[in-house]
């Protein structure tokens, strides 16, 4: 029987009315103390910062590309239903298009792109494949993230329990 006649064990109806779902915006005022705690953390030395935006981070201050990951978009709402209790992170992939700044305005938005399952030697896991965009207040991208997450073992409560027993 091909695969695509196999009914599905894991990704429920429910599941896959989320691919194509974004969460709401979040934007970030990005300040100067941001971007220098953000870099103390990276170097351990915390560069002397007096008030908002003075001393020798400024306006002009650029955060380093990594910054993004430490922006989280907001949650689904409903949540996801993830059919298993373990979660996984599976990657990031991130592209970069341009610098963020002290005085940037970043807006991130969550989009499922896909959801599919494979089964492994725990057995069945459900992979969530996630696009995050990092853009300004125009609309041009400052990055893109694309990211997958792995959910398997015991099944979670109130989820597809019945149907994961592969």
């Amino acid at each position: 029987m091909p695969s695509s006649e196999v009914e599905d064990p894991v990704v429920s109806p429910g599941m896959l009315a989320y691919v194509g779902r974004s969460t709401p915006p979040v934007t970030y005022e990005i300040r100067a103390r941001d971007i220098a705690e953000f870099d103390a953390a990276i170097s351990g030395e915390l560069p002397e910062v007096t008030g908002d935006v003075s001393g020798e981070w400024h306006d002009d201050a650029e955060a380093l590309g990594t910054i993004v990951r430490s922006l989280l978009s907001a949650p689904f709402d409903p949540p996801f239903p993830e059919p298993f209790h373990d979660l996984l992170d599976g990657g990031s992939e991130y592209e970069f298009h341009r610098p963020i700044r002290a005085g940037d305005s970043v807006t991130v938005v969550r989009t499922i792109e896909d959801v599919y399952w494979k089964r492994g030697r725990l057995g069945p896991m459900l992979f969530k494949i996630a696009l995050v965009t990092y853009s300004a207040a125009d609309g041009e991208l400052f990055a893109t993230q694309r990211s997958t997450s792995i959910s398997y073992g015991r099944p979670s409560d109130g989820s597809n329990a019945d149907s994961v027993g592969v």
